[in-house]
């Protein structure tokens, strides 16, 4: 492969502006803003240290072929003439996922159809054996994305989505996406140098997410395995030299999750121990209208119930949230993510507000100061 390859990132709507940054960071070249994507170049090393220390992606692609389709048989004859077998071998296991928005196809499972035979058949051509099909666990994973007209096959280096961190052992019934947490953290502009509280963590998804950037943990140290390691010119002793190079940082200062449900809690302190982060995390059963203000925190980060954990536009509940906020946490910043009928009630006028989806669901992100005494702002 060359040196000067170019990949796309993908992540959640309204992400896209960190995620670039993040890959600046590890020294992508001609960073590029999509939609829900990220396109940017650089060599195979540092598509395995995107994979690895990314907080904000969803996945890696790698794009092979990037054509136009004017009849179904384009995408067969088009996918036809990859050479499949310089990724991986007959023996391997592969599957193809598509997004199509293209009235040539009638779904999304009929044109992956159509590129697995094209594949199939180019191994057939050339060994006389065919390769399997493994929809749940696939050794190589295949994405097909066409719109319109253009379609793009790439390579998924990253295999299982990369929100999928592994620290994970149980969740309440509504978990935020680490990804989805990790953006929001960045977003509020945390710095990873100061106390933080989350005081409705459920699992502890931000907590342990604002615990890792502090500490300075990547994603992928507690992540097992990616699909480009099943690649057939994977090189491990460049991957083995990156999950070496770990810097993580001593604290001074706690992170704090607080949750009215003990079942909760159990799960974020077992979550928190598979993360590495428990030495910096402090967790508590608490209910948010007697939580009182940590001293050393000003800085409050959550996600209220809502959606399906609370009836919509529960007035009376982010009445309270508000209450206690204005009474109870002066010269705090606070963040809240929750959809905009239920932040109606809240009663305090946001500095800032940042449009984002929690799953399918449309919600905003919302900055609140607040401010011991009156101030016309916060009213």
């Amino acid at each position: 492969m060359q040196n000067n390859l170019r990949f796309v990132a993908t992540t959640y709507a309204g992400l896209e502006p960190v995620l670039a940054e993040e890959l600046i960071g590890l020294g992508a070249d001609d960073v590029e803003l999509g939609r829900r994507s990220v396109y940017f170049s650089g060599d195979i090393g540092l598509l395995y240290r995107a994979n690895y220390a990314l907080r904000t992606a969803l996945k890696i692609l790698m794009p092979l072929r990037t054509f136009r389709i004017k009849r179904v048989d384009d995408l067969y004859h088009q996918v036809s003439k990859i050479r499949w077998e310089d990724y991986f071998d007959v023996n391997q296991t592969f599957a193809v996922q598509s997004k199509v928005f293209n009235d040539l196809f009638r779904n999304s499972m009929f044109a992956s159809l159509k590129a697995k035979d094209a594949i199939v058949d180019r191994f057939r051509r050339i060994s006389g054996q065919r390769p399997s099909i493994h929809v749940d666990r696939p050794d190589i994973l295949i994405n097909l994305h066409i719109s319109n007209e253009e379609c793009t096959i790439s390579l998924d280096s990253s295999g299982e989505s990369l929100h999928k961190r592994g620290y994970r052992i149980g969740s309440h019934e509504a978990p935020i996406s680490e990804v989805l947490a990790a953006g929001m953290l960045k977003l509020a502009g945390w710095n990873g140098q100061e106390p933080l509280t989350d005081p409705m963590c459920g699992s502890g998804t931000i907590v342990i997410e604002a615990a890792m950037m502090a500490k300075n943990i990547l994603p992928g140290e507690v992540r097992q395995g990616y699909g480009f390691q099943k690649w057939k010119n994977y090189k491990e002793e460049i991957f083995r030299n990156i999950k070496n190079q770990k810097d993580h940082n001593q604290l001074g200062f706690k992170i704090y999750g607080s949750d009215i449900s003990r079942q909760n809690i159990d799960m974020a302190y077992k979550n928190a121990e598979k993360a590495n982060v428990l030495d910096v995390v402090q967790l508590e059963i608490a209910d948010f209208r007697t939580l009182e203000k940590k001293v050393e925190s000003s800085f409050l980060i959550f996600n209220p119930p809502y959606g399906e954990r609370i009836k919509s536009g529960d007035q009376a509940f982010y009445a309270m949230v508000g209450e206690r906020l204005k009474h109870h946490h002066p010269n705090t910043t606070a963040w809240i993510i929750s959809t905009n009928e239920c932040l109606k009630s809240i009663g305090l006028r946001p500095e800032v507000k940042i449009p984002l989806y929690n799953g399918s669901l449309a919600c905003s992100f919302r900055e609140y100061k607040l401010y011991k005494g009156s101030k016309k702002s916060s009213d």
